[in-house]
């Protein structure tokens, strides 16, 4: 396979974006074909100029969106050109300083409700998947995809489909937005500590608890966006 992709600039703060932009002019020009595929992770990382732990950042967010598939220990892609030009433009959205409060009002406005229904609906294995999704986070520092984990797994316990499939397309926006609040300073123990209580909450059927405790899980993500450092310390 033909490696001689365009180098990106490691210096860049949008590294998931630019790898989109390299992978889509790799796929226009042949040199990855939708079914096929990627080159193992060394050679795909020194063509395009990064780092592996910068690749393989970049591959869990196209995982997470579809693009790329997990086939055993090969990664293939699945999705075509126009495909990625609509997720490079929404790994634009998601870090645009424009839109963090448009994505806190839907979160705000809907992910509350998505708490009192599942306090309502949430069968046993919904609740489990809850709590496998809580320790998973609680256990690691690092798994940015536990925190979207729990959310989505939240939005399937309330029962409503269009909650659901909103939930997880929002979070696919966001994910680059994740990464980069866990690099702040107690992010991980206070989500993690968060989302326990919601989780406590649902599963004590205790609806305006539930309805409580996202409030001000949300309150605090919007308090680290605006300066920082969550105001609320979660205790």
């Amino acid at each position: 396979m033909d490696m001689n992709f365009e180098k990106i600039q490691v210096s860049s703060p949008t590294i998931p974006e630019l790898v989109l932009d390299s992978l889509l002019q790799a796929i226009e020009s042949g040199k990855i074909q939708v079914g096929r595929e990627l080159p193992p992770e060394r050679d795909l990382a020194e063509a395009l100029g990064i780092s592996r732990n910068s690749l393989r950042e970049c591959l869990s967010i196209l995982n997470f969106m579809g693009i790329v598939e997990n086939r055993g220990n090969r990664k293939v892609l699945v999705k075509n050109a126009d495909y990625f030009r609509k997720a490079r433009s929404l790994l634009e959205l998601s870090y645009s300083a424009d839109t963090f409060e448009d994505f806190m009002e839907f979160r705000r406005t809907n992910e509350r409700e998505i708490a009192r229904l599942a306090c309502k609906r949430a069968t046993e294995e919904d609740l489990e998947r809850l709590r496998v999704s809580v320790e998973r986070l609680e256990a690691d520092e690092t798994d940015y995809l536990a925190d979207v984990e729990f959310h989505v797994n939240l939005a399937y316990a309330s029962h409503n489909t269009i909650f659901a499939a909103m939930l997880d397309f929002v979070n696919s926006l966001i994910l680059e937005l994740r990464m980069r609040f866990f690099e702040r300073e107690d992010y991980h123990g206070k989500t993690a500590q968060a989302h326990r209580r919601i989780y406590e909450a649902v599963k004590e059927r205790d609806e305006e608890l539930a309805v409580y405790e996202m409030g001000r899980h949300l309150k605090l993500i919007e308090n680290y966006e605006d300066n920082g450092t969550g105001k609320d310390g979660g205790k």
